[in-house]
């Protein structure tokens, strides 16, 4: 009996192993305790996912634990085999919250887990600080971001034009709109607000894949009886280049017509300041922006109206912040964008970033 009952024995250990023969994901630090942090910046973190048991790992999804929770991530590899491990880059978006937060990023695996759970739970924990007044977080920005089209000719444009607009003349709006952002929000003039100037140009970009597009209600005219030459400036502008990131999905939409836009409505929208150097400038800056010195700042906001929202931007944040700051002591109540260009980057890449022509 007792060389029959050996065998049997190991065979009984050999099915209990290969019972238990499963993948099981670890990772180095579930919680990250951040520092305190001002109130729209971002907190960026790497956790270290690894496969600890003995088959491959993958890693099904990796998402908040709630619509309210803004964290992005990007994971290096999802299929790990047993000892190996990748990174996953988190960066959460602390814009809207104040005080003691935690936040949570749930990772589901094919890690049977104890109780059949397939869910590893990771965290950030820390105090989130309010903001400055002059301060405007990249998120505020980045829901309120548009590009502003005039679509006339290169001579009307030329002669007088809204701050910050790029100039794509109808006949060349099929072959540009396709180096436009899809997902973009685009707003739309020309001089009168003429349906088939605008239409055509929609439909351009609704070919394009781009599907937010409206246009001003009544054209540059309407402005101009409105508001006369406020935000208005004359000659080319050759601060529109090509945008650095023109990924994303592109769907051809059948919308009929552009959404319509109030000259209202555009008289509340910023205008965009980027202070840094003009060669800084030329490699990359947001949609729009107009590229003024810090010592030229105070007369250039002396040329719009007071009531026009203004944003200011660095590479940091420590020059606009300053700026900011002494237009508020003057009573004109520009914002910086806090944390800067690279703030914007951290948490967009290289959304709506464009460099100069030429």
């Amino acid at each position: 009996m007792r060389r029959i009952l050996v065998p049997l024995s190991l065979m009984v250990m050999w099915l209990g192993v290969a019972a238990a023969a499963a993948p099981q994901i670890a990772v180095d630090l579930a919680t990250y305790s951040f520092p305190d942090t001002v109130e729209g910046m971002a907190v960026v973190h790497t956790f270290v996912l690894s496969n600890v048991g003995d088959q491959e790992l993958v890693i099904e999804s990796v998402e908040p634990s709630c619509a309210c929770t803004m964290i992005s991530s990007e994971l290096a590899t999802a299929r790990l085999q047993p000892g190996q491990s990748a990174d996953l880059r988190a960066v959460l978006d602390t814009n809207g919250s104040l005080g003691a937060i935690r936040k949570e990023l749930l990772v589901t695996s094919n890690d049977p887990g104890k109780d059949g759970d397939h869910e590893l739970v990771l965290s950030f924990k820390g105090t989130v600080v309010r903001r400055l007044p002059h301060q405007e977080s990249v998120g505020d920005l980045f829901y309120a971001a548009y590009i502003l089209i005039d679509v006339r000719a290169p001579g009307a444009y030329v002669l007088d034009h809204l701050i910050g607009a790029l100039n794509v003349p109808a006949n060349r709006a099929s072959s540009l709109a396709a180096g436009l952002p899809p997902s973009a929000t685009v707003i739309l003039y020309d001089e009168t607000g003429a349906t088939s100037t605008i239409e055509a140009v929609a439909q351009a970009l609704y070919g394009a894949g781009i599907s937010a597009v409206y246009y001003v209600n009544g054209g540059l005219t309407q402005w101009q009886e409105s508001y006369g030459t406020a935000r208005m400036t004359s000659g080319s502008d050759v601060s529109w280049g090509g945008f650095l990131d023109v990924s994303g999905v592109r769907t051809r939409w059948t919308s009929s017509a552009a959404g319509r836009y109030y000259v209202a409505q555009l008289l509340t929208d910023y205008v965009l300041i980027d202070l840094r150097t003009s060669s800084d400038f030329a490699a990359a800056h947001l949609a729009g922006a107009v590229n003024v010195s810090e010592a030229g700042l105070a007369a250039f906001v002396e040329t719009l109206r007071k009531e026009t929202p203004i944003v200011v931007y660095s590479a940091d944040g420590t020059d606009s912040d300053r700026a900011a700051s002494a237009l508020w002591q003057r009573g004109i109540k520009a914002r910086s964008l806090l944390g800067g260009l690279a703030e914007w980057q951290k948490l967009y890449g290289s959304f709506l970033l464009v460099a100069s022509a030429g």
